[in-house]
């Protein structure tokens, strides 16, 4: 009788423990279980791609001939002395402006010098010699002959004054144009002639000249406006104007000059620098257009990316996107995974099949895709994909749609 309640005391324990696992495992699906979704719901990270739009508007677009040069002044002078001497005075510094006739620099040669004084002498010595002929010849001393021959003289010295006079002038170094000094290569000093001792430039009339293709020639005519920046970042820029067009094609290198000059008024590039331009040759007024940067190529065809607002499904839908294995779901079927419940306004990005009239710097003509007031992705449409969840910067977070926790 004894050993039969011993066992069924136990079974009596066993059933007993039983029943209390079981209590507890119910517990735990009753309660813990969707404090456990509640937190894994709020720990899941906004997977909407932040973007940045630009609403479709009506506006001027260009189609432009590119290029590349170097800005030259029109009128630009190399001086080299005209003879060889030592530099004893230098007139004029880079930078400095300078009228044309003026003095740049002074080079003595005592050759030069001498021949001058040596004229000079020569030249009022005659000068005496013919006055007394001729009073002579006027008293019927003399011949008639020896008058002209002294006459002869005399005009043989005067000229030898001259070129030495001129010759004189060699020693001085004199601008030729109105302009600017660009370089000054002189020294006092030394010994110069033979090369440049200073390059004067008219910075008021810059011109640079291009190579365009022949297939460009008949979109060209002269008069066409010109955009033209450094190729280097701040370096500056300028307008200008198409003013010749060459009449004749290279045959070596299929291309046609074209010389463009440049507009004074806001024109911040020098001579010397290297230039990126841009000839509009055709305007398309009042178009529909957007930002290039909102546009895409898909396969080698046009695309952007329109935003709309759409209604959010019932709740309980399932979403008819894959979930990522981010979301923790590895093992269900993307099927039975439920969109997070996002704040703010459902905003969906569709591609947009477009066909382009010009594209320019900045702005796509669109001759059919979009309409006016649509907004289109300019900034993270890079990987977008059709039907792509997005939000604006200022559209509320996951984050921003938790409850703070209370201390």
């Amino acid at each position: 009788m004894g050993a039969e309640a011993s066992h069924y005391d136990m079974v009596e324990h066993m059933r007993f423990g039983r029943n209390v696992w079981l209590a507890a495992l119910v517990l735990l699906g009753c309660g813990d279980g969707p404090a456990v979704e509640e937190e894994e719901q709020e720990s899941r990270p906004d997977a909407r791609t932040l973007v940045e739009v630009a609403v479709v508007t009506q506006d001027r677009v260009g189609s432009f001939l590119a290029s590349t040069g170097t800005v030259q002044s029109v009128a630009e002078a190399n001086l080299v002395p005209e003879t060889t001497g030592t530099v004893i005075s230098i007139k004029a510094e880079e930078g400095d402006v300078v009228r044309k006739g003026q003095v740049l620099a002074i080079i003595a040669n005592p050759n030069l010098d001498a021949n001058l004084s040596r004229a000079e002498a020569e030249q009022a010595k005659a000068e005496l010699e013919f006055a007394r002929v001729k009073e002579l010849s006027s008293q019927g001393a003399i011949s008639e002959r020896e008058l002209r021959e002294t006459e002869h003289l005399l005009q043989a010295a005067t000229t030898s004054l001259t070129e030495a006079q001129r010759t004189q002038g060699f020693t001085r170094v004199v601008s030729p144009i109105d302009g600017t000094v660009a370089v000054r290569d002189l020294r006092y000093g030394e010994v110069a002639g033979g090369q440049r001792a200073f390059q004067v430039v008219d910075l008021k009339q810059l011109r640079v000249v291009v190579q365009l293709p022949e297939r460009d020639l008949p979109s060209l005519t002269v008069g066409q406006t010109a955009t033209l920046t450094s190729v280097y970042e701040d370096g500056g820029s300028a307008t200008g104007r198409v003013a010749r067009i060459a009449p004749i094609v290279d045959a070596q290198t299929g291309t046609v000059r074209v010389t463009l000059s440049l507009d004074q008024e806001g024109n911040e590039l020098r001579p010397g620098q290297f230039v990126s331009v841009r000839i509009e040759v055709d305007i398309h007024e009042d178009v529909l257009t957007i930002e290039r940067r909102a546009l895409r190529y898909q396969d080698g065809d046009p695309i952007t990316y329109r935003v709309v607002v759409e209604e959010e499904p019932e709740k309980g839908a399932k979403s008819s996107k894959k979930k990522s294995s981010r979301w923790g779901d590895d093992d269900k079927s993307s099927e039975d995974s439920e969109e997070p419940d996002y704040p703010g306004p459902r905003r969906i990005a569709h591609v947009v099949d477009l066909e382009l009239g010009y594209v320019d710097e900045d702005l796509v003509e669109i001759v059919s895709g979009l309409e006016i007031g649509d907004e289109v992705v300019v900034l993270g449409n890079t990987g977008l994909r059709d039907g792509s969840r997005v939000r604006f910067t200022d559209d509320p977070t996951l984050a921003d749609s938790q409850p703070d926790e209370e201390e």
